[in-house]
């Protein structure tokens, strides 16, 4: 985001552990561009950046701090930056207790009291009433196939409970094709993978009383960002239908977003690259995806006042662990479906490579200091 104060122009990037060193060049190579200053970094503006190092890195890219070899001996980007170091925790600050076992996770330093404040919170029977329902509090798991698998099971039990359900379908066009694509079936050319066709589904199965999570940026001064999670209070039909006309119909909704209120969300367009290089893909679509679960990945930077969290033989990743229970606001809030300690010690909890930059940073600041 950018920003202009009096005179002088800010760039904020937030949530530094997941932007890799490879698109941290190009953003510094784009506002060159645009500012037209090509001798100086990030063209001359003035950047912040926040972001808590020791959360989940950057899915297949070097760490923000990590300046490849292949790209010495050019400026080492990071290394322009000063350390201003928050040590206020905000989003636990009612719960000392929980702020002080998460502190000692993300370091890999929980001791055998930490441990027992854990399996106090392992979810029971008594439990799946209530707020940690099946369909109330958001799980969160370490791996994709567990998260769909968990939504299919409430979309089960809402279907028994014989629910109007509507499976919206994404209208999906050819453009600027590069081949000719008149005997192609079009979803024969267009990925599966949900993060190459620009973050929209190819289908939704939606009711009144879903659970939904934004997959896009729709109005950041209104807090409507990628990852924002509510419940779809009205679907509203083209041509003010009452109800689904054609499978081609894609609805707006009404999705309570809790503290940010209730707001109109329509489909979007967007476009990705064809498979096979037959063109481009225009994609028009609800930014939607089912959210009674989500991955550790997709949860970075939300925060929840309720979560069940699996902390079990599936984590697989340095942070996920730290990551996933510092979504919830306190421990009154948690539960942990399946919990294997053995994934909290050792080098699986935490980054030691980050811890390293962190120390790093520290003394670099006192030397300043001096």
């Amino acid at each position: 985001m950018r920003y202009q104060w009096k005179d002088i122009e800010w760039v904020f990037f937030d949530e530094a552990s997941m932007i890799g060193y490879e698109t941290f060049i190009q953003m510094d190579s784009r506002l060159r561009q645009l500012k037209k200053k090509e001798d100086e970094p990030f063209g001359g503006l003035n950047v912040i950046i926040f972001g808590d190092l020791l959360q989940l890195p950057p899915v297949k890219m070097t760490p923000i701090y990590d300046q490849p070899l292949r790209y010495l001996p050019a400026v080492h980007l990071w290394r322009l930056f000063s350390l201003v170091e928050l040590t206020q925790n905000m989003r636990q600050q009612g719960d000392t207790t929980f702020a002080d076992l998460l502190n000692a996770l993300r370091v890999g330093e929980l001791t055998a009291q930490h441990f027992q404040l854990l399996m106090t919170k392992i979810l029971t029977e008594e439990d799946q009433v209530g707020e940690f329902g099946l369909h109330n509090a958001i799980r969160i798991f370490p791996k994709k196939d567990m998260v769909a698998a968990h939504n299919e099971a409430v979309l089960e039990y809402y279907r028994n409970l014989r629910v109007q359900m509507y499976t919206i379908k994404a209208d999906d066009t050819l453009v600027n094709a590069t081949r000719n694509a008149t005997n192609v079936d079009i979803g024969s050319i267009v990925s599966t993978d949900i993060n190459k066709t620009g973050a929209m589904p190819s289908q939704l199965v939606i009711f009144v009383g879903a659970k939904v999570m934004l997959r896009s940026n729709v109005d950041v001064e209104k807090g409507l960002l990628n990852g924002a999670i509510g419940t779809i209070k009205e679907i509203i039909w083209p041509n003010f239908r009452r109800d689904q006309m054609y499978p081609t119909d894609i609805p707006s909704v009404r999705i309570d977003f809790g503290r940010d209120g209730i707001h109109l969300i329509q489909p979007r367009a967007v476009q990705f690259p064809a498979l096979r290089n037959y063109g481009t893909i225009e994609r028009r679509m609800l930014p939607l995806i089912l959210s009674w679960a989500c991955t550790v990945h997709k949860m970075q930077g939300c925060t929840v006042d309720y979560a069940v969290i699996h902390l079990g033989s599936q984590l697989f990743a340095k942070g996920q662990a730290y990551v996933a229970l510092s979504r919830v606001r306190s421990l009154d809030g948690l539960r942990i479906d399946e919990l294997d300690c053995s994934k909290l010690t050792g080098k699986t909890p935490c980054n030691e490579e980050a811890i390293k930059e962190m120390e790093r940073m520290r003394r670099y600041q006192m030397y300043r200091a001096l």
